[in-house]
């Protein structure tokens, strides 16, 4: 980003992210040093198939099953419908967009909204798109009082009363009005049943105006009600609303540790004559990940990050090195989130200027996917802009020790842009990468798509998938854990995730390594109410729960 010197502090610095809590519980949760050894891990290879698809130019991407086949389809930019025709080893879409019925586009939620079993779709454009159950959908937006804010740019969903339907959080956008920026109020729209959404954003006490890039939901405090997370851009506060029980909410970020780094008066420099220091971050992407293992659901958070300090040509000194809070990667332990990014071997880069800056940390979004099926979930970050060094990145997950970054390895790199989600396209149990943006700088922008050719040590390990679906009740919210062999992971079914709302493989993927013969896992569902129902079951098949 560009800012004029006289406009940073008046428009930039608006409030805060990942401040250290002093509470008991946080202290206790000191991160460990960084392990003097990593445990060997598997690393993946990729096939570049992106000559298989439409060349679409788009930075948020949606896995979503329309037809309930187990096979992950593709909504790319909320205005293109790829039906899957894949077979194992040989990935093939149809698009279906103009007989499904689907036009205008825009940030997009797949998500079964009146629990018929089948998924539908929402837009922050103002479109309800009712899933008929025969690859065509209807608008029923108008019908059920479906109005967003045209402001809309970030979408989620979760059952935040309990009543077993999802309700849609929307996130609103910004205009920059050069340097005086305007925000409008975040929207909740309440689900009554399927039959009708009212807007009651105001009433929950979450109608704050920020720019929101990303929202997760989830029942951070255990308590048998959905919280949200708000990760906001513009160096503003992230929140978390921590449900009240009675559909309002309490903002308790800076409590739990999510809210973002304030420290203004960190360095002083000579050049600026002046103090400067972390007003909170340009958040861009969150998401949940278990990376140690531990049945707790971890919180990674991308920033884009500003690192050079000294003279520019867009003003004449930039300082804003110094004010963006840097990406984390936060260990929840009872609710309450450290940021351990340092212990799992993933430095910032260093602020500075000449001689010191190495360019500036452009994550843009997060996704999550055991990609090597090692039982430990890796993560790929995108990142933005048309710069040489704005690489997509990564980070094979080293047992919850440590995350490394292979991309540049394994042929996945793209530059500019938000995209990436995990979908295991024709059904070999290796999740593939869906992204976009440019193979080098300066080159034309598309979606890209890369099959996850494994390895031959990937090849031969087990893995497992878990289908949800919701009849009498919303699937939404739930959590699932698998366990076999020692090995106990914990994976969240949500709505929205990364930037944007964008959405990995619906069905949740696991992967166990080498298993014994004969080798049995224990998978437990516990949805959104509390309640929890178990299956043992043999390893590499789809197994299906409906509540």
């Amino acid at each position: 980003m560009n800012y004029k010197l006289p406009n940073l502090f008046l428009s930039l610095l608006l409030a805060g992210c990942l401040q250290v809590s002093a509470d008991k519980t946080q202290q206790e949760d000191k991160p460990p040093r960084p392990s003097p050894h990593l445990s060997k891990v598997a690393v993946p290879s990729f096939q570049n198939v992106s000559d298989n698809f439409p060349k679409l130019q788009t930075n948020h991407i949606n896995a979503l099953d329309i037809n309930n086949d187990g096979k992950p389809d593709l909504l790319v930019g909320g205005a293109t419908l790829l039906l899957n025709e894949s077979t194992p080893g040989h990935i093939a879409f149809k698009d279906i967009t103009k007989e499904a019925g689907i036009t205008g586009g825009g940030v997009s939620l797949a998500v079964d909204y009146n629990n018929d079993g089948f998924t539908d779709i929402a837009t922050v454009r103002g479109a309800l798109y009712k899933n008929n159950g025969d690859n065509t959908f209807t608008d029923v937006a108008e019908k059920l009082g479906y109005k967003p804010d045209p402001h809309g740019a970030s979408i989620a969903a979760g059952d935040l009363d309990n009543n077993g339907f999802p309700d849609i959080i929307i996130g609103m956008g910004e205009n920059w009005n050069n340097g005086n920026p305007q925000y409008w109020p975040l929207q909740l729209w309440h689900n009554d049943y399927g039959q009708h959404f009212d807007e009651t954003a105001k009433t929950a006490r979450i109608n704050r105006s920020t720019y929101a890039r990303s929202i997760l939901i989830h029942d951070i405090n255990n308590d048998g009600f959905q919280d949200i997370i708000v990760a906001n851009y513009r160096l503003q506060p992230n929140f978390c609303w921590i449900n009240q029980k009675n559909m309002t909410f309490f903002d308790e970020a800076q409590e739990r540790g999510v809210k973002g780094r304030y420290a203004p008066k960190q360095v002083f420099d000579k050049n600026a004559n002046g103090y400067y220091g972390f007003h909170y971050g340009h958040c861009i992407g969150a998401a949940f990940i278990d990376f140690d293992n531990d049945g707790q659901l971890d919180l990674w958070i991308s920033n884009l990050v500003h690192k050079y300090v000294g003279p520019s040509q867009s003003m004449n000194y930039d300082i804003r090195g110094y004010v963006c809070d840097d990406s984390a990667i936060l260990h929840n332990q009872k609710g309450v989130f450290t940021d351990w990014r340092t212990a799992l071997r993933v430095p910032p880069l260093p602020v500075g200027g000449r001689g010191v800056y190495k360019g500036d940390e452009l994550w843009s979004g997060v996704a999550v996917a055991d990609v090597n099926l090692d039982g430990f979930e890796d993560v790929f970050i995108p990142q933005i802009y048309n710069l040489v060094y704005a690489k997509t990145r990564l980070f094979l997950n080293h047992a919850g020790k440590a995350f490394v970054d292979v991309a540049s390895g394994v042929g996945i790199e793209r530059i500019d842009t938000y995209a990436g989600i995990w979908a295991d396209l024709d059904g070999d149990g290796l999740p593939d990468l869906i992204t976009a943006g440019r193979p080098e700088k300066d080159a034309p922008a598309a979606m890209a798509v890369f099959r996850n050719t494994g390895n031959l040590e990937t090849n031969g390990r087990s893995w497992l998938k878990v289908q949800l679906k919701s009849l009498r009740g919303t699937a939404v919210g739930a959590v699932v854990t698998a366990e076999t062999n020692g090995l106990r992971q914990t994976r969240l079914n949500n709505a929205g995730n990364s930037s944007m709302g964008q959405q990995s493989d619906p069905l949740l993927h696991f992967g166990f390594g080498q298993l014994p013969e004969n080798a049995q896992i224990v998978v437990t569902v516990t949805w959104p109410d509390g309640k929890s129902v178990s299956k043992t079951v043999t390893p590499n098949q789809i197994v299906s729960f409906t509540r």
